[in-house]
């Protein structure tokens, strides 16, 4: 079974794998088949929710929407003062949507929140694909080179780029 997997970013700028959640299917894409179906955009897999993703900071979804669809975008981080702004719209979302796999990403949420040499949070969605966080394979150490924010320009910050409703109307 497939696994949404959760890093870490750690104060030297280093991404590491933090834990997985099983079942990827109950995160980003049970996120995105709810906004979908929510808002009628008729994507599907095939289409490759072009709707749904074209309508990120564009005024369409109310604002723990925006944040919960953003976390599940390539390459993004929750530095860690946005810890808090993220399990807030996560928790809205599981009111008003379903539990999905997002309770569980909450608890590892707070426990990264706690690691004293941690400064962000980041993704890697599926399982299934290659991971997002590393500058490759190290032959001689046998191990793969960690992602290091402070190193590379493929990130994103959530926060720092999120519009509320009002400003992006």
């Amino acid at each position: 079974m497939s696994s949404t997997n959760i890093h870490v970013v750690r104060a030297n700028g280093d991404v590491e794998i933090y834990a997985e959640v099983k079942n990827s299917f109950a995160g980003a894409m049970k996120v995105w088949n709810s906004l979908n179906a929510k808002y009628d955009f008729r994507d599907n897999l095939f289409t490759e929710f072009k709707k749904t993703f074209s309508s990120f900071n564009k005024g369409v979804y109310e604002d723990f929407e925006n944040v919960v669809l953003g976390s599940t975008f390539d390459n993004v981080i929750v530095k860690k003062e946005d810890i808090q702004l993220l399990i807030a719209a996560y928790e809205k979302y599981i009111d008003e949507f379903d539990r999905s796999n997002l309770g569980s990403q909450i608890e590892i949420f707070k426990q990264i929140e706690n690691e004293a040499d941690a400064i962000g949070i980041a993704w890697c969605q599926t399982s299934v694909c290659d991971d997002l966080w590393d500058f490759g394979y190290d032959e001689e150490k046998d191990e793969l080179i960690p992602y290091n924010i402070y190193k590379g320009d493929d990130h994103w910050f959530l926060f720092d780029n999120i519009l509320t409703k009002e400003e992006q109307a």
